[in-house]
């Protein structure tokens, strides 16, 4: 198998609601939940982490009450302009068995363009070893075989020149830079639109 090859299932849960599982080599991609909060506090607490995320350092009480939003707003399916998906990355093996080191974010921008947003998010500890490029490549992968998107965007600070190359490597092109785009966190930013349709992923 290669390093982004991936299987999917649908599992029923004990509520008798369905759950998504999306397995990598490494990686088990699933809904957030509340047990993953330590593991969560590691990364979005972290000031390198969130430099360029909305979020601020979140402290424990601030994750908690994100995860809690999260569970209670989140799909599993992206249908409807709004929707949005959040799955952790949990590894699958090894030392870190179990251990949430990532997550991935995707929403439905445009029902009319069938145009979604993604993104992604990755432990300080676990940078640089294909965790990011490995789910993301396998969310995308999903969403374009099972929800209705005909087009994957990323919008990309400049100033996070890593970012934009894991979205070139995902087969994204840049389409555009917007100059003082964005007051972010008190200053103004400008951003990279990178972009990539159904039509042009390869799996």
């Amino acid at each position: 198998m290669t390093p982004h090859s991936t299987s999917t299932s649908t599992l029923p849960v004990e509520s008798g609601e369905k759950t998504l599982i999306i397995e990598t080599d490494r990686l088990i991609l699933r809904p957030m939940r509340m047990d993953d909060v330590e593991d969560l506090l590691e990364y979005q607490s972290h000031p390198d982490i969130v430099r360029y995320i909305p979020w601020p350092e979140r402290t424990r009480e601030q994750v908690v009450e994100a995860a809690e939003k999260l569970l209670a707003t989140g799909k599993l399916d992206i249908k409807e302009e709004g929707d949005f998906l959040v799955l952790v990355w949990e590894i699958k093996a090894g030392e870190s068995k179990g251990k949430v080191i990532g997550q991935s974010n995707m929403g439905l921008e445009s029902s009319r363009d069938s145009c979604a947003d993604i993104g992604w998010v990755t432990h300080q500890d676990f940078q640089r070893q294909g965790y990011a490029f490995e789910a993301t490549h396998a969310l995308m992968d999903y969403a374009f075989k099972n929800f209705p998107i005909r087009r994957l965007i990323a919008n990309i600070d400049t100033r996070n020149p890593e970012s934009a190359a894991m979205a070139a490597k995902l087969g994204m092109r840049r389409e555009g830079e917007f100059i003082d785009a964005e007051m972010f966190k008190g200053s103004l930013c400008s951003m990279w639109l990178y972009a990539i349709l159904k039509s042009e992923f390869r799996n």
